[in-house]
């Protein structure tokens, strides 16, 4: 596909994320500076009843069960784009309309102590309420409602809030963050995204090397380019969270806010307040708590178009699940020829005498995406290092040893209640690349 004809596949839920547990973070911002705040973002009317060229009338603001449902997109719009970066991703000129290619449910559920983050492809083919059947991306060019409409028809999800960000609000919100630390197990690079991440290690993305790194469709042994594109941006958003939560004390809000300005739509019944109580609520449940998951998918080929379809009937059983507020099980964890994101795959540290080592391991595998509990002390009879899960767990168990090359790998029951893999930690653990100053 030429650069004019690529879409923004970027993960536009950190930019949410960011928001959220900065407010939370303790910028200390005052009511009238938050007010002051509030006037740099877009605000649309949402809700039965709602008038206007921009309202939403399909988003219904009562949250049912104490479950909130959040519709987040990333517009593909070029609109304030450098010259360097319309020549990697189009001009607006070249590549007309406005498309939602990054689409991302997030349902805040309190009363079940989680948070479910539902990616839905974008070549997804659906019923696009008054417009036929296409892709999802494309219902968006019809308007924020027909967007929401098709997702509610799809998921059978209400949902309560709306938040959109392009091209330029991501960059900027990942720059005022001071990038995003990321370590990968293999060189990534993507000529036409602009990603090069030239050998296996940990870098410091900046934003314009962020949005590379979550809209990369060419990469080098991806199979299903947009699975493994996916898996990536759940990668990214986990790391993203990680730094988020590490940086109480020196993240500020307003630099964010400013940073991201006119480039962040929000409904009108979502506030920098509403944000403020839902990260606390995000950070009281923590990282374990905050469960990816992909609408069920498979490439078909309909009339010469490529096409993503659900598959049935995985599909309509994750949609319940999560109405129902019931645990998801396997649906739409794993994607068909991708390895299983980092994202989620828990992995536990045990120290056996490596001191620092130890630490070090555990803060690796946090910025590669994963849910790292430890370091802890292990038990008295390893002296080795070695990375070990149940026979069930022998995929999450290869996903991290890709990370941790040259460290054995063992079947056991050392894994614990909650944890994928056990990482044992011991002074002949072999050395891990540089990490990037946080």
């Amino acid at each position: 596909m030429p650069p004019g004809r690529s879409r923004s596949t970027t993960a536009f839920l950190v930019l949410a994320g960011l928001l959220s547990l900065a407010i939370a973070g303790g910028s200390g911002a005052s009511v009238f500076g938050i007010h002051a705040l509030e006037q740099q973002l877009v605000h649309v009317p949402v809700g039965p009843g709602c008038t206007g060229p921009a309202c939403i009338p399909s988003v219904e603001p009562a949250c049912v069960r104490h479950a909130c449902t959040y519709l987040v997109l990333g517009s593909d719009t070029r609109r304030g784009l450098s010259r360097e970066e319309q020549a990697r991703f189009g001009t607006e000129e070249r590549v007309q309309g406005e498309r939602a290619d990054t689409i991302i449910l997030v349902q805040v559920d309190v009363p079940h102590d989680r948070t479910v983050v539902l990616s839905i492809p974008r070549d997804l083919r659906v019923e696009i309420p008054g417009h036929g059947v296409g892709k999802i991306n494309t219902a968006f060019s019809y308007g924020p409602e027909v967007m929401v409409r098709t997702v509610r028809r799809l998921t059978g999800l209400r949902v309560n809030h709306y938040l959109q960000i392009n091209f330029v609000g991501f960059r900027r919100a990942v720059d005022a963050l001071g990038g995003v630390p990321i370590c990968v197990n293999r060189p990534m690079v993507d000529e036409k995204a602009g990603l090069r991440l030239p050998r296996a290690g940990c870098y410091n993305l900046n934003g314009a090397q962020a949005l590379a790194f979550v809209r990369a469709r060419s990469v080098e042994g991806d199979l299903i380019p947009d699975f493994s594109r996916i898996a990536r941006q759940q990668q990214f958003m986990r790391a993203v969270i990680n730094k988020a939560l590490s940086i109480w004390s020196v993240f500020k809000l307003p630099s964010l806010v400013r940073a991201v300005g006119r480039n962040l739509v929000l409904s009108r019944n979502l506030d920098l307040y509403d944000l403020q109580d839902l990260s606390r609520e995000l950070a009281d449940l923590g990282q374990r708590r905050v469960i990816f998951r992909v609408v069920p998918s498979v490439p078909e080929e309909v009339d010469g178009v490529s096409y993503l379809r659900l598959v049935e009937p995985d599909a309509s059983e994750l949609f319940r699940r999560m109405r129902e507020g019931r645990p998801l099980g396997p649906y739409g964890r794993a994607l068909p020829l991708t390895a299983l994101s980092p994202a989620n795959i828990t992995v536990r540290v045990l120290d056996a005498g490596a001191g620092e080592r130890a630490r070090e391991v555990a803060d690796y595998l946090t910025r590669a995406g994963f849910v790292v509990a430890g370091p802890e002390p292990s038990p008295p009879r390893f002296d080795r290092s070695v990375v070990v899960a149940r026979p069930p767990r022998a995929t999450e168990r290869e996903v991290v040893s890709t990370y941790l090359p040259g460290v054995p790998l063992k079947l056991g029951r050392l894994v614990t209640q909650g944890v994928d893999v056990v990482v044992v930690v011991a002074p002949d653990f072999p050395e891990l690349p540089v990490l990037p100053s946080a």
